[in-house]
């Protein structure tokens, strides 16, 4: 009995039993006391690979990415899979982030490596249990626009090779663009004057893939295509005009613009008296200078300069020159004209002349 109990051991420790597994141990005690170890199986099937990019639509910039994620499966009702590596080639155009966002395992003995800025993503001594799977992610970005298809080599294993995967595919849109028109960079624009600027935004190759195209000028107010600018603050403005595509990618265009300060002044209770003096009140919006001459035809009656620190109310009298007061005399009235010029600091000059004022 002890001598067929051997016999039977080295007949199963050898048989191929022809069902994608081999029978490697036997668990039997005979009558003699023989004990023997019972069978057991080994996962026979290879492992299957996915990828996907997720997004798999960005926009391009120096912070668009996305997540390649590498799906690794057992097929097999029983038994582990051991060893399984796995190696993926980046197409040109991707490469790892930095950092590289790496995310999940394959087994406690797996190694991923994902070196940033590489264009390779390996495993190595990953583990799968019997139908089960495990799953691990690195960060992309491209340095280009584009389509993208990622067609990892196939994954080995104890088991042998898989059959290669099926590409993932990625699009990269280009930026969105800003057009500007009627409202020229640089430009020095008039107090109060009317302005509507317009704009527009497009998604190059995917029509439907802008979300938002709006203004705002550095005031804070929203500036909608065609209509008025506010030109009623002297200074350096900007309008900034943003195109958001649906992916969260912006582009921004910036118009600098200078508002001249308001040049534009009243001249109120103008009178004239038989000296020759000439009184009026000027109501200035800004700091500037003002020059006042009485005309008597082609010849100046009389004058006047001064400086305004701000926006004020100025009373002028202008005095005759004694030239001017030689044309008095003999009781003869005149009739004169003022001219008055103001200039505002920082901006342009505005003239204004009033005919017909009676001296004398």
């Amino acid at each position: 009995m002890r001598h067929s109990a051997r016999r039977l051991v080295t007949g199963l420790a050898g048989r191929n039993t022809g069902r994608g597994a081999v029978l490697i141990a036997l668990s039997l005690t005979t009558t003699a006391g023989l004990a023997v170890m019972a069978p057991a199986a080994l996962a026979a099937a290879p492992p299957t690979v996915a990828t996907t990019f997720t997004p798999n639509l960005i926009g391009f910039s120096d912070s668009s990415a996305t997540a390649l994620s590498v799906t690794i499966a057992n097929p097999n009702a029983s038994g582990t899979l051991s060893s399984v590596s796995f190696t993926d080639t980046l197409p040109a155009g991707l490469a790892v982030d930095d950092p590289n966002g790496e995310n999940g395992t394959c087994g406690s003995a797996g190694v991923i490596t994902a070196n940033a800025g590489s264009q390779t993503i390996s495993l190595t001594g990953g583990s799968v249990k019997a139908a089960a799977s495990c799953t691990f992610s690195v960060s992309v970005v491209p340095s280009q626009t584009g389509s993208f298809a990622d067609a990892p080599a196939a994954a080995s294993s104890s088991a042998g090779t898989s059959a290669g995967p099926a590409p993932a595919s990625l699009t990269v849109l280009p930026p969105p663009t800003v057009s500007v028109s009627h409202l020229r960079n640089n430009a020095k624009l008039a107090f109060g004057s009317v302005l509507r600027p317009t704009f527009s935004c497009a998604q190059p190759a995917d029509p439907t893939g802008l979300s938002d195209c709006s203004a705002v000028d550095d005031l804070g107010n929203s500036v909608a295509s065609g209509h008025t600018l506010n030109t009623r603050v002297p200074g350096s403005h900007t309008l900034t005009v943003s195109a958001t595509s649906v992916d969260g990618l912006v582009t921004s265009q910036d118009v600098d613009y200078t508002v001249l300060p308001d040049n534009r002044f009243t001249l109120t209770k103008l009178s004239g008296k038989s000296n020759g003096t000439v009184s009026f009140v000027l109501t200035l919006p800004w700091a500037g200078s003002v020059t006042v001459r009485e005309l008597d035809g082609r010849h100046t009656f009389g004058s006047y300069s001064g400086h305004v620190s701000g926006q004020r109310t100025l009373k002028v009298t202008v005095h005759p020159t004694p030239a001017g007061k030689a044309l008095l005399t003999g009781g003869n009235a005149q009739r004169i004209a003022i001219q008055v010029t103001y200039t505002p600091k920082g901006g342009v000059k505005h003239t204004v002349t009033r005919h017909g004022v009676r001296v004398g």
